[in-house]
């Protein structure tokens, strides 16, 4: 029997080496993002096996308090890329009313358009559009008494969104609007970074918030986080999934002035586009950069022209953090190292990890006078309240605006571009993201001309077009498309983002 132990004990540390060896052979999935879900998480026009078409925006209204919030009209902008028309379904939901039911007839290859502010005074308002068929593309132009913008709404919901880019200085609000479409409670922990700090800050209270079932919730960032000029922010939800506002306004106390309002992202890309920038002696750009992983990521920020890839800087970006790079004129002196230098006018931006890591990409466009906390514009260029809180008006011709946007990750072969009624211009940029010549055809609905052009091996062109216009632009190899526009006469600077087509509609 002692003879039979032995052997036993003798056996034990054999067999376990060698399972040890065979479990080392097994192939095991390496816990890395997947690439589909990157994809899903795209805002994109439902393709032809879809059935319907839903689409959720955090913000159709906004009525401003005594203490915070901002007035914000919308009109919402429902296209139909499909030939057959439709009759649209447009809930709108409050955490302080009953859902209001809407309906809008959209023709086929048309954009049709609802005031919500003709139907609701609520403080906010947030809206579910859905149609019973595929095609259907919803996006917003949202108006307040300091600017105005134009912000897609989401075909998706998502357990994690990044806002890009936020001031919580003393003339700044920054909001976000986290929108629960489903019927069940969300629960969502923030996170963000700035470019004071190093990593990621949490605040205790922005941790398991409790976002109601088909209901909205507002969020001031500043209240939360320190006087910053740049606060990055992630939303993540560890129950349900959810939708993202970011808004943004500068009140002109100290003299820059505008009103910015966006969808957030829920993709992260090694490659994002910015196809369309202005930048002049009244118009700057500043391109940020977040990471959202956990290991150090380097990028290369580059100026994109009619040429082809021109002038670029190079920078790093630490864990769960968040880099400005400022564009300034090539005529300028004194400019700082890890500033991106361009010639005057239009043109578009490409970011790009060097190294494969994923992250997000977003510009800030302002116009109008740049005085900040601590370093204000000269008294007449600034807009000061009376007694009752209210807005005095804006001098005559001034001009100002402010856009924070996310750029277009991941180019595609086919866009819808919904521009609103929008006085003067608006510029359109188109951006090649591949090695090859893109052959890129314009169309605009209700129109039978088309218009042609050819892009060389990562170029860019810029296009004007008046407003009120929905466009595909269709091309051979993928490309990137956005728009600008800024009221000639006023507060009011807008960056207009596509919908690409998914890949069944290619």
């Amino acid at each position: 029997m002692s003879l039979l132990i032995w052997v036993a004990r003798l056996a034990l540390p054999a067999l376990l080496v060698g399972g040890l060896i065979v479990d080392q052979g097994v192939s095991r999935p390496v816990q890395q993002k997947d690439e589909s879900a990157i994809v899903d998480n795209e805002v994109q026009v439902p393709g032809n096996r879809s059935l319907t078409s839903t689409w959720y925006c955090p913000t159709v209204h906004s009525r401003k308090l005594v203490d915070s919030g901002v007035a914000a009209e919308v009109e919402l902008l429902v296209t139909n890329t499909a030939a057959e028309p439709t009759r649209v379904s447009v809930y709108l939901l409050s955490p302080t009313s009953a859902r209001q039911l809407l309906h809008l007839e959209v023709p086929g290859l048309a954009t049709r358009s609802l005031q919500v502010a003709n139907h609701t005074n609520d403080e906010l308002v947030s809206a579910l559009v859905e149609a019973p068929i595929s095609g259907v593309v919803v996006t917003r132009r949202l108006r307040s008494s300091i600017g105005s913008d134009v912000a897609t709404c989401s075909s998706v919901v998502a357990d994690e969104w990044y806002v890009i880019s936020g001031d919580t200085q003393a003339d700044a609000l920054d909001q976000l609007v986290i929108y629960n479409p489903l019927p069940t409670d969300a629960v969502v922990d923030l996170r963000f970074a700035s470019e004071a700090e190093v990593g990621p800050y949490a605040s205790p209270e922005l941790s398991g918030l409790v976002v109601p079932a088909a209901s909205s919730i507002l969020i001031e960032i500043g209240e939360h986080v320190r006087r910053r000029d740049m606060v990055a922010a992630t939303v993540q939800a560890r129950l349900g999934r959810v939708v993202v506002d970011h808004l943004q306004t500068f009140g002109g106390s100290s003299g820059r002035l505008g009103f910015s309002a966006h969808l957030a992202t829920a993709t992260s890309s090694t490659v994002w586009y910015h196809p369309v920038v202005r930048l002049g002696d009244d118009a700057r750009v500043s391109v940020m950069v977040a990471n959202p992983t956990d290991v150090v990521t380097a990028v290369d920020v580059t100026v994109v022209t009619g040429e082809g890839k021109v002038d670029s800087v190079a920078i790093s970006v630490g864990p769960y953090d968040v880099t400005r790079v400022d564009v300034r004129s090539n005529l300028e002196e004194d400019i700082a190292p890890g500033t991106l230098v361009a010639v005057p006018g239009l043109f578009g931006i490409i970011v790009e990890s060097s190294d494969g890591i994923p992250v997000v990409s977003g510009v800030e466009a302002a116009s109008g006078p740049d005085g900040s906390p601590g370093s204000e514009s000269p008294e007449e260029d600034l807009i000061l309240e009376d007694d009752q809180g209210s807005e005095i008006e804006l001098p005559p011709g001034r001009v100002s605006g402010l856009s924070i946007s996310s750029g277009v990750p991941n180019g595609s072969n086919g866009w819808v571009l919904t521009v609103p009624e929008l006085s003067g211009e608006v510029i359109v940029g188109i951006q090649n993201g591949s090695a090859s010549t893109a052959t890129v055809v314009l169309s605009r609905y209700g129109q039978r001309d088309r218009y042609q052009m050819r892009l060389g091996a990562y170029a860019g062109e810029q296009i004007r077009i008046g407003a009120g216009t929905t466009m595909e632009i269709r091309s051979d190899v993928a490309i990137a498309v956005a728009a600008v526009h800024q009221k000639p006469n006023g507060a009011g600077l807008s960056s207009v983002l596509p919908v690409k087509f998914s890949e069944e509609n290619k």
